[in-house]
C-alpha cells in the first residue's frame, strides 16, 4: 500500500488526479537555490530593506500548480506548494497590495517530507490555519496574521492511505480537516477536528462517505455546521458526481451523504462557500463536449435547491478548477478558462437567488504569461483577492510556475496591472523533486 501511495504522490507532482492530466510545467535548471535564513533574521532583513527603500526580491517561478487563499486579521494569506526546502510556503498581503513576506514564509519546518503538497488555508477568528498532504498523512501549522514566524508543525493524521487535496474550514472553536482515505474497496472521505492549539479532538476518523472512489474535498462553515463536498464515483468511476455531507461542530455527522451535482459525464473539483442563507457549491462539469462551470445552492438542512445545476460558464473551450468566495448579496466564482486557447483566469458573480450576474464572464488575469491557471479567491476589506498560477512556458507541463494575484472590486473592476507577484526570492530554488 505504501509503495502504491508513493506512486500516487508521484502522480500528484505531475498534476495527475483521478488519472486526468492537469496543468503543470517543467523545472527550469537555471533557477538558483533557496536562501537558508532563520525567519526572525529574514523579517529583520525585510524591514531593513523597506527602510532603505530597496527593491523587492526578484520574481521566481518556485511554485507547483496553484494557490489557496484566506483573509483574516486585516490580511490575506496566500499558500502554495513550492520547490524549495519544506515545500509548503505562504505570503501575507495587506489589502492595499503590500506584500509582507517578499521571499515567502516557509510554513512546513519539518526537516524532511519531500512529498509535502496540496496546502489549504482558513482563518479561525484569531490565526490562520494551514494544512497539507505531508506524504505520510496530513500536517498543519498556525500563523498569526501579525506573526513573523509560523507555530510548530502539528500532526492531523499519520497514515500512508491519506493523500491528495485537503479540505479545511474553521469555526471559532474548531477547524474541520477533510481528506480522502484509501482502502481496498476504494476511497472514503474522512474528517478530523483540530482545536485552537492544533490538538486533534477526535480519537478516530469521522467518515462521511461509503467506500467509493472519492477525493478532492472542500469545506465551508455556516455558523452552525460544516458542509463537506467532494468528487464521488456513485455515478461511476469514469463519470463521478459531486456529493456532500454535513458535520456539526462537535463532530456529529448529520445523516447520509447526498448528491449535489449529479449529471451525465464528469463533475469534479468542487469548491464551496456560505452565502449567509445557503451554501453555494461550484464545480467543473463535463456533461457536454467541454468542461464548464456549474453550481448549486444547498440549504442548511441539506436540501439542494438546484439539482440540475446552475450553468455559470458554458463558454467555448474548457472552464475548470473553480474557486468561490462570498460577500453580501453575491458570490464571486473564478476558474481556469481556455476559451481563447491559452489558460486564463475568468470570473462571474452569482447572486443569492442563483442568477448569474455575468453570464459571459469577465477576464481577471492579464495575459502577461503564456498560461495563467488554477485560481483561488477570498473576500476581505471590501474586495476579492484572486491569486493564481502563471507560467511563461506555452506547452504542458508548466511547472515550476509563478504565483500571481489581482484584486477584484464588487463591480468587476480588476486592479493590479501588472499583477501582484507572490513567488519572489534573492536566490534560486532547486529543481522540482523527482519521485522514484
Amino acid at each position: 500500500m505504501r509503495q502504491a501511495m508513493r506512486a500516487r504522490l508521484a502522480g500528484l507532482w505531475r498534476g495527475v488526479l483521478f488519472g486526468v492530466l492537469v496543468s503543470a510545467c517543467g523545472p527550469d535548471p537555471g533557477l538558483p537555490g533557496p536562501e537558508q535564513v532563520a525567519r526572525g533574521e529574514e523579517a529583520a532583513t525585510v524591514e531593513a530593506a523597506r527602510a532603505r527603500q530597496e527593491p523587492l526580491p526578484e520574481p521566481r517561478p518556485t511554485a507547483v500548480l496553484g494557490p489557496k487563499v484566506a483573509y483574516g486579521g486585516g490580511k490575506y494569506l496566500v499558500v502554495w506548494t513550492d520547490v524549495r526546502d519544506g515545500r509548503i510556503y505562504g505570503a501575507r498581503m495587506k489589502p492595499d497590495g503590500t506584500l509582507l513576506d517578499p521571499e515567502g514564509l516557509r510554513l512546513n519546518t519539518h526537516p524532511e517530507h519531500l512529498f509535502a503538497s496540496n496546502p489549504n488555508v482558513a482563518y479561525d477568528g484569531e490565526d490562520f490555519v494551514v494544512v497539507w498532504d505531508s506524504g505520510e498523512g496530513v500536517d498543519g501549522v498556525r500563523l498569526e496574521p501579525d506573526g513573523a514566524a509560523p507555530g510548530p508543525v502539528f500532526k492531523v493524521i499519520t497514515s500512508g492511505e491519506v493523500a491528495g487535496d485537503v479540505g479545511l474550514a474553521c469555526s471559532r472553536k474548531v477547524c474541520l480537516v477533510a481528506f480522502a482515505a484509501d482502502s481496498d474497496e476504494g476511497s472514503d472521505i474522512g474528517a478530523l477536528r483540530i482545536g485552537p492549539d492544533g490538538r486533534r479532538l477526535d480519537e478516530s476518523v469521522i467518515f462521511l462517505s461509503s467506500a467509493t472512489v472519492t477525493g478532492e474535498p472542500a469545506v465551508a462553515w455556516n455558523g452552525k455546521e460544516f458542509l463537506v463536498v467532494w468528487t464521488d464515483s456513485h455515478g461511476g468511476v469514469d463519470t463521478p458526481d459531486i456529493y456532500g455531507n454535513r458535520v456539526k461542530e462537535d463532530g456529529t455527522v448529520l445523516g447520509q451523504s447526498f448528491p449535489i451535482g449529479a449529471a451525465p459525464g464528469m463533475q469534479r473539483t468542487p469548491a464551496v462557500t456560505w452565502t449567509g442563507r445557503r451554501f453555494l457549491v461550484v464545480w467543473g462539469d463535463m456533461r457536454g463536449s467541454d468542461w464548464d462551470i456549474f453550481g448549486a445552492r444547498v440549504r442548511s438542512d441539506g436540501k439542494v435547491d438546484d439539482p440540475a445545476g446552475i450553468p455559470i460558464s458554458t463558454a467555448p473551450g474548457d472552464q475548470r478548477f473553480p474557486g468561490v468566495a462570498h460577500h453580501n448579496w453575491k458570490s464571486l466564482v473564478v476558474w481556469d478558462d481556455t476559451r481563447a486557447g491559452p489558460h486564463r483566469i475568468w470570473g462571474a458573480r452569482v447572486e443569492e437567488d442563483g442568477d448569474v450576474r455575468d453570464p459571459d464572464g469577465f477576464a481577471i488575469s492579464g495575459g502577461a504569461y503564456a498560461n495563467e491557471f488554477r485560481p483561488a479567491v477570498a473576500y476581505g476589506s471590501n474586495q476579492f483577492l484572486v491569486p493564481y498560477a502563471a507560467s511563461s512556458v506555452a506547452e504542458e507541463p508548466f511547472t515550476p510556475n509563478f504565483i500571481l494575484g489581482r484584486r477584484v472590486k464588487h463591480d468587476t473592476q480588476v486592479l493590479d496591472a501588472p499583477a501582484l507577484v507572490f513567488t519572489r526570492s534573492t536566490s534560486a530554488p532547486p529543481p522540482a523533486p523527482t519521485v522514484q
